[in-house]
């Protein structure tokens, strides 16, 4: 089976599609041997996503339309510190990253694997030299799945490093006849004090746009920072995250690669 399946991985790297490729029923030394072989030199694969108590792995390929939305993100911090929202300490206290892999998962996550589209990482006090052990906030980014997956997506990265992955935002795009839509979750997780840990979400329709205008989504720094941000921070401060920039960059990506956005 592995040679089948990474057959088909690198055929859809070399021709840039289908973006995305899913495989049930993939055992622990197929993934081995699949993995092994993408992580070759001669290879290059960005987002990669193994399930192992599922037995589940997902292959994202990156498209324009697929990283439009780390532009989207990182568009809004650069915004955000050029205004002065984002104060000084921030400099050098978190790392922002595309799709670094993690498979230090705990619990029933153990042995899996996530690539992220964009990851942020916070540095420890008192010094500010170390990175945490998980990234506070990271974005996916791709084409609409099924709720199910989209929920064992956000339980890995938030029940899998125990709450301190404290925002995950999803950015996903679907086709409703020819056209292509896109949507935004944010889903966020707390630790509470008996050991389990909150969530909550929200949902924001991006293309096509409510008829009534709906209050811009942020990240506070506590979120940032997973409740330990540097002196001189304002916990309850926050990046607000502009829908209409989204709406803008997807419009243009959407239009790029010949479709139609719905509107």
């Amino acid at each position: 089976m592995s040679a089948k399946i990474f057959k088909q991985i690198i055929d859809a790297i070399k021709t840039r599609g289908p973006d995305l490729l899913t495989f049930h029923g993939v055992e622990q030394a197929d993934f081995d041997h699949i993995i092994q072989g993408l992580r070759h030199p001669g290879n290059y694969l960005e987002h990669i996503h193994w399930f192992a108590r599922a037995k589940f792995l997902k292959v994202v390929i990156p498209t324009a339309l697929h990283e439009c939305a780390a532009e989207w993100i990182i568009d809004e911090i650069s915004d955000a510190l050029a205004k002065g929202i984002i104060p000084q300490v921030w400099v050098r206290k978190i790392g922002i990253s595309p799709s670094p892999e993690y498979k230090n998962f705990i619990g029933q996550y153990q042995g899996c694997t996530k690539e992220a589209d964009l990851t942020f990482v916070p540095r420890l006090g008192p010094n500010w030299t170390k990175q945490a052990q998980y990234p506070s906030v990271v974005l996916e980014s791709g084409w609409s799945e099924s709720a199910e997956q989209l929920r064992q997506d956000v339980c890995l990265w938030q029940a899998g490093s125990g709450g301190q992955v404290r925002v995950v935002i999803q950015v996903k795009f679907y086709k409703r006849q020819d056209r292509i839509g896109a949507r935004v979750w944010i889903n966020r997780a707390k630790a509470a004090n008996n050991s389990s840990i909150e969530t909550s979400i929200e949902t924001y329709e991006v293309l096509p746009m409510l008829a009534v205008p709906v209050e811009n989504p942020s990240i506070t720094f506590e979120e940032f920072f997973s409740g330990g941000c540097p002196p001189g921070m304002d916990p309850n401060g926050c990046v607000v995250l502009d829908l209409e920039n989204l709406r803008v960059i997807a419009r243009e990506k959407i239009l790029a690669r010949g479709s139609v956005p719905d509107e």
